[in-house]
């Protein structure tokens, strides 16, 4: 439990700071989520959890403060709904102050139906409260609402996910893995809602037996989660340094030294795809330019290879290659195309052997 808090607490504050500087919709419900993930399993840890209930004055208070870290994760799924379902950024921010008077009002409503029930004794954990106490008059109601909530929430974000992933972005990669861990969470919440709806009915007799399966749900769910939101920062660092290693050459011959003002600015809060493309798009523009110094046609002799292009660079000869060819070619990735030349032109089987030779 303490490690996954540690790497939730770490996914929360890049989180933070990526909408800080990006100010996205999307961006700012993946820091809530990832926020109220991190109290939560923070204050699962048992002497914290007894801590949080001696500093608040109240028995079992921790369990009170974990129905509003339930509004909070439900929160920022919320905003992620609408930033995968509203059109426009400006549209989306519209929908945030709503969105936020909604959970306030949940949350007020939970808190007020748990500290209008009959005090308890202290619970050693929150496990033991869930056992012993929950279905009680109070408690029941107040879990009943936090949990129908996050159960609808989860259950419509599950839908939205499936329906929306594409598989060949880095986002939609990260959103396949997402949905299976929103999923199993919505299993989790409708699962928590039925048990405590039978118990305080008096269907059944209370059990701890829905709470060890909830428990493990609850962990694979948010593990899952976890890697879906953090997977397209991940991959995309990945391919900034892929990038780095394969134009390294290229791009401090062809724009760092002979087209310097291609160069493009690329801010932090772009990310890095933009950096990629950024630096991909230099490249591009240099090769243009370089090709018309040269006086290279407009139309080639020859289909452009990588190589055909990284000969032309040390050597000077064209070989029948024209500006046209430059480009990526039809249906082909511009970064990977990008990418293609530079191993090319840092390769030892280029032609000069011992450098640029102009």
């Amino acid at each position: 439990m303490i490690a996954l808090s540690v790497l939730l607490w770490f996914a929360a504050v890049t989180r933070a700071r990526r909408w800080w500087q990006a100010r996205s919709v999307f961006t700012l419900g993946a820091a809530i989520v990832f926020t109220f993930m991190a109290i939560h399993t923070t204050i699962n840890i048992g002497p914290i959890d007894r801590a949080v209930s001696e500093v608040l004055g109240f028995p079992n208070a921790t369990s009170a403060v974990k129905h509003v870290v339930f509004i909070g994760i439900s929160l920022g799924a919320s905003l992620m709904i609408v930033a995968l379902r509203v059109p426009g950024a400006a549209i989306q921010r519209r929908w945030t102050v709503p969105v936020f008077i909604g959970a306030a009002a949940t949350s007020s409503a939970a808190l007020a139906l748990f500290f209008s029930a009959d005090r308890v004794p202290q619970a050693d954990s929150g496990y033991e409260f869930d056992h012993q106490y929950l279905h009680l008059p109070g408690y029941a109601e107040a879990a009943l609402l936090v949990m129908g909530v996050a159960a609808v929430v989860c259950t419509i974000i599950s839908i939205v996910v499936l329906l929306g992933w594409d598989l060949g972005t880095p986002e939609g990669r990260g959103l396949a893995i997402l949905a299976p861990g929103v999923t199993i969470l919505a299993v989790y919440a409708w699962m928590r809602t039925g048990y405590i709806t039978a118990v305080r009915a008096a269907w059944v007799e209370p059990t701890t037996t829905i709470f060890d399966l909830g428990t493990k749900l609850a962990a694979i769910g948010i593990v899952l989660t976890t890697t879906g939101l953090l997977w397209a920062s991940v991959e995309g660092g990945l391919t900034v340094r892929l990038l780095r290693r394969d134009i390294a050459q290229l791009h401090r011959s062809l724009v760092g030294e002979r087209w310097p003002g291609v160069a493009r600015e690329s801010h932090a809060t772009a990310g890095p795809a933009r950096y990629v493309e950024d630096r991909a798009t230099e490249v591009l523009d240099a090769l243009s330019m370089q090709a018309r110094l040269d006086g290279l046609p407009e139309v080639g002799q020859r289909m452009a290879r990588a190589e055909l292009i990284a000969d032309w660079l040390r050597s000077g000869e064209p070989a029948g290659i024209g500006v046209s060819d430059l480009r990526p070619p039809p249906g082909a990735d511009a970064v990977k195309w990008v990418r293609a030349i530079g191993r090319a032109y840092a390769s030892n089987s280029a032609p000069t052997g011992a450098g640029d030779s102009r």
